[in-house]
């Protein structure tokens, strides 16, 4: 099995959006990318996720990386329902080969779309068909999809013959685990990546710094701590301990507004160590989609 951190996965938003709801860095510059990057390098971290709705995050990429070379993963636009199936298509093309100038690569290890919906919704047999030929062509290594629920994964797996897929996990959201997704997508040999294991940095806050509209999350985030305490782990320890526990997950894909926040987390996974934890006690699960999913919290 990989070590904790050949696991890491660099998520690269912020070197393109001002991102994240604890975020007071803003967006990361160019020198600042260059920085965490190198030391993402230095520390066998070769695995890069970005996407062409990150603001300039590819181009940013292509820059910072001075030609070293990554494994990029990268995702494709959305496309709208009331496009024609061609022009959808045409949509996502135009739009990848921008990303493969920009990232200044000849090829990433994978293309997602960025909601599943492409692939689930009317024009899904196309968008799949186009993303074959994108592999076809060496393009892209491996192909997938982002997703958000254990319905979607299950819709996919059921379409598709996928290579890789991009999900929501942390210590309060269980959803794929006890819906059996996570162990779907291994027995179907679908590389997994793990996001959203800080929840944006919510999960970092002690309860009573949550804002007001996140106060759902109070009573489990308090019961988190007080369990990752009571082993000898600091917050951030334990959310990577209760992620990394699941070793079908091959990489997991976090964020950093600076280098110095980067270099925190490496150190983290550094000293932490799942295999020493009962895992048994550690469920403090949330159902409530609406605080799990960003994509939702405007209706909070």
């Amino acid at each position: 099995m990989l070590s904790a951190a050949t696991r890491l996965g660099l998520g690269t938003v912020q070197f393109g959006l001002a991102y994240g709801v604890t975020n007071q860095g803003g967006q990361v510059g160019v020198e600042e990318a260059a920085s965490i990057l190198r030391f993402a390098h230095d520390n066998d971290i070769t695995t890069i996720d970005t996407a062409a709705l990150y603001g300039n995050s590819e181009a940013t990429i292509g820059q910072a990386a001075a030609g070293t070379a990554f494994d990029i993963v990268t995702k494709t636009v959305k496309v709208s329902s009331e496009m024609s199936a061609d022009t959808a298509v045409d949509a996502i093309i135009l739009r990848f080969e921008r990303s493969i100038r920009d990232l200044r690569v000849a090829h990433v290890d994978a293309l997602m779309v960025h909601d599943a919906g492409d692939l689930l919704g009317r024009y899904g047999d196309r968008v799949w068909r186009c993303l074959h030929s994108i592999k076809a062509s060496g393009l892209a290594h491996k192909i997938g999809a982002s997703v958000y629920s254990g319905k979607e994964v299950d819709e996919l797996l059921d379409r598709y013959d996928i290579d890789i897929v991009q999900l929501p996990i942390n210590a309060l959201d269980l959803r794929l685990v006890d819906g059996g997704q996570l162990d779907r997508l291994a027995t179907r040999k679908v590389e997994i990546h793990a996001r959203s294991i800080f929840l944006q940095g919510l999960l970092l806050l002690p309860p009573e710094q949550l804002p007001a509209k996140f106060a759902g999350l109070a009573p489990s985030l308090l019961q988190m701590r007080q369990a990752f305490a009571q082993v000898g782990l600091t917050v951030m320890e334990g959310l990577f301990a209760s992620v990394f526990r699941h070793e079908m997950i091959d990489r997991v894909i976090v964020g950093a507004a600076s280098l110095r926040e980067f270099r925190e987390i490496v150190s983290t996974i550094n000293r932490s160590d799942a295999r020493q934890i009962d895992h048994a006690s550690w469920r403090w699960p949330i159902s409530n989609e609406r605080l799990l999913n960003p994509a939702l919290w405007g209706s909070l």
